[in-house]
């Protein structure tokens, strides 16, 4: 699972993508890491920080309703700190496959985040703040690393809101925005379920949109979550999905707390 801002649980190539060109000065990757540097200095002067991780293994990776791993299983690991002024800072990675033309491979997946969690009332939570993607080991001459805003809303742990924004998605000068709804209830002692649907608007790159849901069931036990989820989307666009990346798939997924 990728970084949750909100901070809740859970080829066909085109003429624009044959244009991008890896830059020697990474802008996104400098604006990242200043940001992540400044969020160290203040935390380290703030009270003592919580500690969080996990490893986890799903039958598919699926951000956003497409496919990252190719439908096929991948390993995951993930650690936050956490601090009580609300800041928080994480790195979180993942086995990837993604194939985007001759000599075009990408086969892991790094996310570095940091941002601001705060209560605006015994009901809601807004946060604040960033993800630095990273493809380390990428092959061809385009640079697929950025860097994504995001601003979150968290109804009592029931229904999270989050809007995320990129000014630059893959080097090529592009916005994308994305809009997601996500709600969760737990049934019992150990089950929940949870479902959500987003907007993915890429039409500055890619000229189209698409939608996307999820729904899903998880168990919480001692040792692990184990979640069992439905994903699909409206259709496929150009540059960031394919036919195949794009379809309807049920995903595994058991994640162990560390």
């Amino acid at each position: 699972m990728e970084p949750r801002i909100a901070r809740g649980k859970y080829q066909v190539q085109s003429r624009v993508e044959y244009g991008l060109m890896r830059i020697n000065i990474d802008t996104s990757k400098l604006l990242s890491s200043s940001l992540f540097i400044a969020l160290f200095f203040i935390s380290a002067n703030s009270s003592a920080a919580e500690f969080s991780g996990y490893v986890a293994l799903t039958t598919d990776y699926v951000r956003r309703g497409v496919t990252q791993s190719d439908s096929d299983p991948a390993l995951q690991l993930g650690a936050e700190l956490s601090f009580k002024n609300g800041l928080f800072l994480g790195a979180w990675g993942s086995t990837i496959d993604i194939t985007n033309g001759p000599s075009r491979q990408r086969d892991l997946e790094l996310n570095y985040y940091a941002g601001f969690v705060f209560d605006v009332s015994n009901s809601w939570q807004l946060s604040i703040g960033a993800v630095a993607y990273d493809y380390p080991g990428q092959t061809g001459t385009i640079d697929y690393g950025y860097l994504e805003y995001s601003m979150g809303a968290n109804f009592n742990d029931f229904i999270w809101i989050d809007v995320a924004y990129s000014s630059d998605l893959y080097h090529t000068g592009r916005s994308t925005t994305n809009i997601e709804l996500y709600a969760e209830r737990p049934v019992g002692k150990i089950w929940s379920i949870g479902g959500g649907a987003g907007h993915y608007d890429t039409s500055s790159l890619t000229g189209r949109s698409y939608q996307y849901w999820q729904l899903g069931i998880t168990a919480s036990l001692k040792w692990a979550d184990i979640d069992l989820r439905a994903h699909d989307t409206d259709g496929w666009v150009p540059i960031v999905s394919t036919p195949d990346r794009a379809r309807s798939r049920i995903v595994l997924k058991i994640q162990i707390p560390f």
